[in-house]
């Protein structure tokens, strides 16, 4: 077991101690909070949470209910943190201090949570958090904590912010698996993201530009059109800027792309019931077969299929 790494769900307990567990486990491993069934229906709810030195990232998923926290909570638990809500399913809620927050799949809820606030389910969640104390989010966004809830959409949508939307895939991933990197590396990455959301100063952004840049290009690969100038605008960064963030790593932005190519084009190849090597290579964003044979066999010294 990865360290700060755990899993709860309510399934397999009794009705009487799926809320009185949920509500402990959440407690002590994210936020405080007091849940409430819709309905008298059982609280059906699975949370995975990984503890890294700061943050906190977990995956919340449940049927209807309505979540609470009070100033009991607040009071009881730790305090001066920052939270973000990035809602994969299902329509909520959020009410705070007279401010009412409407969320849908997408988009990315930032709140206090020093601020009692009320959270509404009403067709069940699918969420990512991520837990922030307030100190090294006010030293990450330069003090931009936002004074209101602040909605913000991460989805791949026309005004949706990129570096929220790698955000959100870089807590995926290291929930997905926790061990592939460590979780100084992991939060350092977060970090620059955060940053980046809050303060896209090229000058000292780099690393988070690229990260940005990457996670687009893997959620856009099956489109043959992906092009330097593409990407540089996706990501709000001059084509020259963007060259120097890959330029870093040794490698251009051109070829990484490709390399990227291939590499979903093999993980297709290689997986159980995999496609004809044409429909690979078209999923890959190669528009020629042939094209696509070549450079497969430069990469790998061997054939497609």
């Amino acid at each position: 077991m990865v360290d700060g790494y755990r899993r709860f769900s309510t399934l397999g307990l009794s009705g009487s101690e799926r809320i009185e567990k949920w509500e402990k486990h959440n407690a002590e491993a994210l936020v405080g909070l007091a849940a409430h069934a819709i309905d008298g229906a059982p609280l059906e709810a699975t949370e995975v949470n990984l503890q890294l030195p700061r943050l906190q990232f977990a995956h919340v998923s449940a049927n209807p209910h309505v979540v609470e926290r009070t100033a009991d909570h607040i009071a009881r638990g730790e305090t001066d943190r920052i939270a973000l809500y990035f809602s994969l399913k299902g329509d909520a809620f959020f009410y705070q201090r007279d401010v009412v927050r409407l969320q849908q799949p997408g988009t990315l809820l930032i709140c206090d949570v020093d601020q009692p606030f009320l959270r509404g389910f009403a067709n069940g969640l699918q969420e990512y958090v991520l837990v922030v104390p307030r100190e090294v989010f006010e030293a990450t966004t330069d003090g931009k904590v936002p004074a209101q809830p602040l909605v913000l959409h991460f989805a791949d949508v026309p005004g949706g912010d990129v570096h929220a939307a790698a955000l959100a895939r870089l807590v995926e991933r290291s929930l997905g698996d926790p061990g592939t990197a460590s979780h100084a590396a992991t939060e350092e990455s977060a970090l620059d993201l955060l940053r980046t959301m809050f303060s896209p100063d090229a000058a000292h952004s780099t690393a988070a530009y690229r990260r940005t840049a990457l996670d687009w290009i893997e959620r856009h690969l099956s489109d043959p059109t992906i092009s330097v100038s593409r990407v540089a605008q996706a990501v709000g960064v001059s084509e020259r800027h963007l060259a120097r963030a890959f330029g870093e790593t040794g490698s251009g932005v051109a070829r990484t792309i490709l390399e990227r190519r291939l590499e979903h084009a093999r993980r297709l190849l290689s997986s159980p019931g995999a496609p004809a090597v044409r429909d690979a290579a078209y999923s890959s964003g190669f528009v020629s077969h042939a094209h696509f044979s070549r450079v497969f066999r430069e990469r790998y010294d061997m054939t497609p299929g």
